[in-house]
């Protein structure tokens, strides 16, 4: 039988900041799972020990399984636990040394992206678009990837559980490993309550906004960050009523700058990070949601800007491939598609009322609140106890 109310500890190689990623997917949980009457405990990279070897592959082969292994067996010994989960594949030799002690609760991975998956997809696109995948020789990133892989092996041989964001992450596990006793289950990432509570201030919306343009996330290569800019040349070059603001760290705006055509700098915005509360401004400010990922884990940003009553264009992956109907409640794109971004957004900006759209859009985020997903998380350990 499941205990109730459960103890749980959650464990994440990054700073507790509730703006972030993958760190505000674990915050926002950790908070709804507290609202239903757990207890949570953190563990968070500060508490995770001085990080000594900078390369992000070597820390996650070398140091971060041993970081992760510590942390957890001293917070288990001072305290007991019913459920530990922990984020990302590194946390296979914690995994393993809990099972190993004999703990009697639940061992739990959580995904933020399956980086199997990752790997897959990507090494295609590097190719595709003549983009080279590391600074060091081949070799040594295919000795790397493989090293890292048999990570998850370990994951699967050790944990009782698996959460992933995404029906396609959970498809892929299911056909890569024989899953006897660990289970897998998709569980949604959350919308902030904030974009539910403040009222859609239409008031910031000028009579052009149709031709406004947004995008939020990281420069990055998996966002598609690369044909996100040549979308965006194309589209603005073709208009020249429309507008482009992208939302993303301020240490990448001249890196980006650099990649948009000259003559349209003047109608593309850069904007850095802001907390969800200023971020709503900046929502309600535009009209159009543009996504074109290569991978997504879940990708929270589109179902943020659906909460706002924009209207979403999105890569048919992640999240977005799961809850998001072409024509309905936003449109979906081929991955890497750039002439069927191009066509879906000229077709949006110049011959769709996209109003039903919308409504369908806020109806369809109302659906992924953090309370509902951690109601379904704890009914998966409720479920794993009593099997």
């Amino acid at each position: 039988m499941s205990p109730s109310p459960l103890r749980i500890l959650t464990v994440a190689d990054t700073p507790c900041d509730p703006n972030s990623g993958a760190a505000g997917t674990v915050y926002y949980t950790n908070q709804a799972l507290r609202q239903l009457g757990h207890e949570v405990d953190e563990i968070w990279a500060d508490d995770l020990g001085p990080r000594r070897i900078a390369h992000g592959n070597l820390h996650s082969l070398l140091e971060q399984p041993r970081a992760y292994r510590h942390a957890v067996m001293k917070a288990v010994s001072k305290k007991k636990y019913d459920v530990v989960q922990m984020s990302q594949p590194q946390a296979y030799l914690a995994a393993k040394a809990l099972k190993q002690s004999g703990f009697k609760g639940l061992v739990i991975n959580r995904s933020h992206g399956v980086e199997l998956r990752v790997d897959e997809v990507l090494p295609y696109w590097y190719k595709k678009l003549g983009i080279k995948e590391s600074r060091f020789p081949t070799f040594v990133t295919a000795t790397l990837r493989k090293l890292l892989q048999r990570q998850w092996h370990e994951v699967v041989k050790y944990c009782d559980g698996i959460i992933v964001g995404c029906q396609l992450d959970c498809d892929f596990l299911n056909s890569k490993f024989s899953l006897s006793n660990c289970h897998i289950i998709k569980i949604h990432h959350g919308v902030s309550d904030i974009l539910f509570e403040v009222p859609i201030n239409k008031g910031n919306k000028t009579t052009s906004s149709k031709n406004k343009i947004l995008h939020v996330g990281q420069y990055a290569f998996f966002k598609g960050s690369e044909i996100l800019i040549e979308i965006i040349n194309n589209i603005l070059n073709e208009n020249r009523d429309l507008q482009f603001t992208w939302v993303c760290a301020q240490q990448n705006h001249n890196q980006i700058k650099s990649k948009i055509s000259d003559s349209l700098s003047e109608r593309v915005q850069l904007l850095d990070y802001r907390p969800i509360e200023k971020l709503v401004e900046v929502y309600d400010s535009h009209d159009i949601f543009l996504f074109p990922s290569f991978y997504e884990g879940f990708g929270k940003a589109p179902f943020e800007a659906m909460a706002r009553g924009l209207c979403v264009v999105a890569s048919d992956e992640g999240g977005m491939h799961d809850y998001i109907q072409s024509g309905v409640n936003g449109y979906l794109c081929e991955v890497g598609n750039v002439p069927e971004f191009v066509k879906t957004l000229r077709r949006i900006v110049t011959e769709v009322d996209n109003q039903n759209v919308e409504n369908k859009a806020i109806i369809q985020s109302k659906s992924l609140s953090w309370k509902l997903s951690a109601i379904e998380m704890s009914n998966f350990y409720k479920s794993l106890f009593n099997s």
